[in-house]
């Protein structure tokens, strides 16, 4: 036998003898994840149960590769780090029990089998499709990747704990290294943008400080979403958990304490000077902080940086409010940096929403069958959110002012075709329409409490020719005529939300957050409908006026720092320390601030006005 047969033998052999290594290894973890399933020595199930986590570990490095060719062309290294640390959190929450770390691939199917989640993987397709509008989102696989160690954090947490011990967890003011928490509720009383963006704020601000986000049932949110994080479940319920504001009983006051009481512990101990805070960096001994009743937002406080290093100490936070207050997330010194490599455009909360807040099934497919009914064929869509904030006495009272700058927007703006003849008749219309059916197809989705829009379109342009010869159809699922609650009402919104969402143009009506929460989720730029009346004997007000950013407005906002122990920014207008935090249009919200997107070439969305940089009245 030749030296070179010999050596080839060795090398098969070689090969055999890991390939048994391997598959004995594989077998063993197999058998140390799942101690409870019952294999009974059926070689099949085991083979199958050992392909799985082969091709799982595949994926995995396949994905690790792809990262780091990404990372090769553009390092990031704040979100390194912030991954570096979900990974150390995890680590430290697993307790040495790294079966607690790794999710295998049954357990992943499994976990997928029981939580479905249609829109993730149509959803995309859907805005691809628009025409007269680019889906620009940005793509680069580091907030997946993010959202990948994060969900790994929050399914060891709650596992070690164990979900039906989660209460006396609480309750006997129990810790775990590396998990901490934060509820993200809502203020009863706001509708569905109020409550989908006030909770989007907590999810993301728990992310970027590696806490565990819970959301109680009561804000049947669970009930309307997929499970974002794999492996794991933010549900938190209402009726067993103590969420303030101790609706079931006040034992549990001592325990939660207000944020006012955080930032009074902290200057306590550090007097009036920030450096001892560089000296001796406090640690809270609260156990559970909760926002004040009386609020709608954190106050000014919370964005800094002090105030967040010692609210790293705080095991429990609990939040609620109504307002959408990301932008000043990024205004905390500490934060930004992550933040901008994360969302490099700013549309930060189209990324978060199209990832997290996703329409489970049941709604999903109340949506799909929205659109394919009235929507899917179109050219082009327009969408329309008219909202009428006294209800029916400013319905009497500006109706007809809106109706009327609505159109002459469209047409003024060239989404809306203009009237050929305003003397023509329905039937000569339908006779032009049955003479060329090919023409261009528009279709405008109404969403509003009230039916004057559609009523008074039908009337007066839906009846007559236009311009162009477009085939114009009016589209509204409800009309209400006052503002409902509850799970049902909640579905019927999103359904309208994501119609209005799949729009190429939107019109939506100022300070109002259900029209901001379908611009965020179709990566829109809306125009502003103006709702003010004209003053006596002043210049006529435009019809409507472009929104200067994808971002929704962070409503009544404090515009300066009060930052106690950071001089560098204290007092400080904080449009002037960040650029692209700006104040919101006049027409939309002057008392707000909002993140301005960027475009495909890194220049602002659309250059700023003089109407968002007014300073308020002293």
């Amino acid at each position: 036998m030749t030296s070179s047969h010999r050596n080839e033998k060795k090398s098969k052999v070689l090969l055999v003898l890991v390939g048994v290594v391997l598959f004995c290894l594989v077998t063993t973890r197999l058998l140390r994840i799942y101690p409870g399933e019952n294999y009974g020595g059926d070689l099949t199930t085991l083979l199958q149960a050992a392909r799985s986590v082969a091709k799982s570990s595949s994926a995995t490095r396949n994905e690790a590769v792809l990262t780091n060719e990404r990372g090769a062309l553009a390092r990031r290294p704040a979100v390194e780090e912030l991954i570096s640390k979900l990974r150390d959190a995890s680590q430290s929450a697993s307790g040495g029990e790294y079966s607690l770390i790794d999710l295998p691939g049954l357990e992943r199917e499994r976990w997928i089998r029981d939580n479905p989640c249609k829109c993730r993987t149509e959803l995309k397709t859907m805005y691809k499709r628009r025409r007269w509008t680019t889906d620009m989102e940005e793509d680069d696989g580091l907030w997946d990747a993010v959202l990948e160690e994060y969900s790994k954090l929050h399914r060891i947490c709650l596992r070690r704990i164990g979900r039906p011990n989660l209460r006396r967890f609480f309750e006997n003011k129990k810790t775990i290294k590396g998990c901490k928490f934060a509820i993200a509720d809502y203020s009863t009383g706001g509708g569905l943008g109020n409550k989908i963006l006030t909770i989007t704020n907590t999810i993301l601000y728990a992310i970027v400080t590696q806490r565990v986000v819970l959301v109680p049932t009561s804000t049947l949110l669970p009930e309307l979403m997929c499970e974002p994080f794999v492996g794991s479940s933010w549900l938190l319920d209402s009726n067993e958990f103590p969420i303030p504001p101790w609706n079931s009983t006040i034992q549990f006051r001592p325990i939660w304490k207000y944020h006012h009481e955080v930032y009074e512990e902290l200057d306590r101990t550090l007097g009036a000077s920030a450096e001892n805070f560089k000296k001796y960096p406090p640690v809270s001994t609260i156990y559970a902080s909760t926002m004040e009743e009386s609020q709608y937002q954190p106050d000014s406080r919370f964005f800094c940086d002090v105030e967040q290093e010692n609210f790293k100490t705080v095991p429990w936070l609990y939040f609620t409010g109504c307002l959408y207050s990301i932008p000043k997330l990024f205004a905390i010194p500490g934060f930004r940096v992550t933040l901008e490599e994360l969302f490099p455009s700013r549309r930060v909360l189209t990324r978060v929403l199209r990832s997290v807040m996703l329409p489970n099934d049941f709604v999903w497919d109340r949506i799909v069958a929205a659109d394919a009914k009235h929507l899917k064929n179109a050219d082009r869509r327009v969408g329309l959110q008219i909202r009428y904030r006294e209800n029916t006495v400013e319905f009497n009272e500006k109706n007809s002012l809106v109706n009327q700058r609505i159109l002459k927007c469209g047409s003024e703006n060239n989404f809306l075709p203009a009237l050929a003849d305003r003397n023509a008749t329905l039937q000569s219309h339908e006779e032009e329409r049955a003479a060329d059916p090919s023409k261009f197809e528009l279709k405008v989705f109404v969403a509003s409490l009230f039916s004057g829009f559609v009523d008074f379109a039908n009337e007066s342009y839906v009846s007559h020719p236009k311009m162009n010869g477009e085939e114009v159809t009016l589209v509204q699922l409800s009309h209400e005529r006052t503002q409902l609650y509850g799970l049902d009402v909640d579905r019927q919104l999103l359904v309208e939300v994501f119609m209005l969402s799949f729009s190429d143009n939107l019109v939506v009506t100022p300070r109002s957050t259900f029209g901001g929460l379908a611009q965020a989720y179709g990566n829109l730029v809306p125009w502003f409908v103006e709702f003010r009346n004209d003053e006596p004997g002043a210049i006529e007000r435009a019809p409507c006026q472009r929104a200067q950013t994808v971002d929704v407005c962070y409503q009544e906002a404090d515009q300066v720092y009060s930052c106690p122990y950071d001089p560098s920014v204290d007092q400080k207008r904080i449009y002037d320390v960040v650029p692209y935090i700006q104040k919101c249009l006049g027409i939309d919200a002057l008392d707000g601030l909002q993140l301005i997107t960027m475009d495909a070439t890194g220049e602002m969305e659309y250059p700023l006005t003089s109407d968002s940089t007014v300073d308020l009245p002293e």
